[in-house]
Formats: structure tokens, C-alpha cells, sequence
């Protein structure tokens, strides 16, 4: 415990050895859960010492957060890249805002979470799923705004009645409740059927779906 309260935060990053010990902090969330881990086991288990995690994370909670933060960037780099482009074609052909989640943009950060899936179940059975959850809604709403300004659109303080923060919370848990039921389900269906929900998600209201 007081070799990592002396420690600050890593200096230099070894990809090569974060790598391990992502894949041994997964394996042993699935084997022993979070709460019953142990630094030495991480090390361990990553083919380590504990001095080299130490040298990259403060403890296993650090370990989670930048983990959490690191898939987090990715998946903001990978919605807004693939978003920018499309999204200034949907400009210029008057598409609607909600098409701010992008087909395309959608499909690839699926294809990241399918990829790195045992890392994702492995956060989600650490508690922290709505850590995630709550921050891909955050980006999700990045996108809107970012959209709604290439329409010159002004924020409503209420439509229908529904004040603009409960539409905009309408708007993206949609999307991202349908993303997190595929991770949850084990991502049975491919990327492109998820997209596919998606996209008629879009233009369909959930009661007429089921009813």
C-alpha cells in the first residue's frame, strides 16, 4: 500500500506491457471478480513484478479508471472521425439531425467493442457498465450538438411538450441502451444487424415495434 501512495502517475507508457496487464486484469475479473483481485495477482498473471505496475498505475482502481479512459478516447475518435465527413454530406443533402449517428461511425465502434468484447464483459461484471454506458451517451450527445450546429440549429427549450434535456436524454439512451443489450447479450448479432436496428430505431416509435 505505501509503495503505490509514493507513486505518481507513469511518466513513460510501454504499450507493449499495458497490453499485459489489461489482458491479466480481464482474466482475473472473470476468475476471482474485482473486488477479490490483488496488484500481485495482476502481476502476476501479466508475467510482471509489482514494481512495473507500480511504474504505470497507483492500484487496481487506477487500473480501471485508465482503462475505462482509454477505451472511452477510442471510441470518441473512432464515432467523431468516422462522423465529420459524413456529417457535412448530410449537411449539404439536408438530411435530419438524428443522422448524426452515422451508419458507418456506428458499425466501426461496434466492430471495436466486439473486437475487445472480454474486456467489455469484464467491466461490466466489475461494476462499472454504467460508467461506460453513461460516458458513450456523452459522446452520443456530442454528435447532435455537432450536427445541429451544421444546421444553423437553435437548441428548443421544449417540443411537444418534452423539455429539451429529457429529448435529448430520449434521443441518445435509445442508441445507446440498443448497444449496450447487444454487449450484455454476448454481441450475438453482427455489427451491421445492430446498425440496422439502429437506423430504424431512427424513424420508428418503440410501441409500434412491439405491438
Amino acid at each position: 500500500m505505501a509503495v503505490a501512495a509514493a507513486v505518481s502517475a507513469p511518466v513513460k507508457r510501454n504499450t507493449k506491457t499495458e497490453a499485459k496487464i489489461k489482458a491479466a486484469f480481464t482474466t482475473l475479473v472473470k476468475s476471482k471478480g474485482f473486488d477479490a483481485m490483488t496488484v500481485s495477482d495482476i502481476a502476476r498473471t501479466a508475467g510482471i513484478n509489482r514494481g512495473t505496475f507500480y511504474m504505470h498505475y497507483v492500484d487496481k482502481f487506477d487500473l480501471r479508471r485508465q482503462l475505462i479512459d482509454d477505451t472511452i478516447d477510442d471510441l470518441t475518435e473512432i464515432l467523431i472521425a468516422n462522423s465529420e465527413t459524413d456529417m457535412q454530406i448530410t449537411t449539404r443533402t439536408g438530411k435530419a439531425i438524428c443522422d448524426a449517428f452515422q451508419t458507418r461511425a456506428i458499425a466501426e465502434a461496434l466492430r471495436y467493442i466486439k473486437d475487445d468484447f472480454a474486456f467489455f464483459d469484464a467491466v461490466s461484471q466489475s461494476g462499472n457498465d454504467f460508467q461506460l454506458y453513461d460516458r458513450v451517451k456523452a459522446v452520443l450527445k456530442r454528435l447532435i450538438v455537432a450536427q445541429a450546429k451544421r444546421f444553423g440549429a437553435q437548441p428548443q427549450p421544449s417540443y411537444n411538450g418534452i423539455p429539451a434535456d429529457y429529448a435529448m436524454e430520449i434521443l441518445v439512451s435509445a442508441v445507446a441502451s440498443i448497444i449496450w443489450l447487444w454487449l450484455r447479450r454476448g454481441c450475438k448479432e453482427s455489427p451491421d444487424e445492430i446498425c440496422l436496428i439502429i437506423e430504424k430505431n431512427k424513424t420508428t416509435a418503440p410501441i409500434d415495434v412491439l405491438w
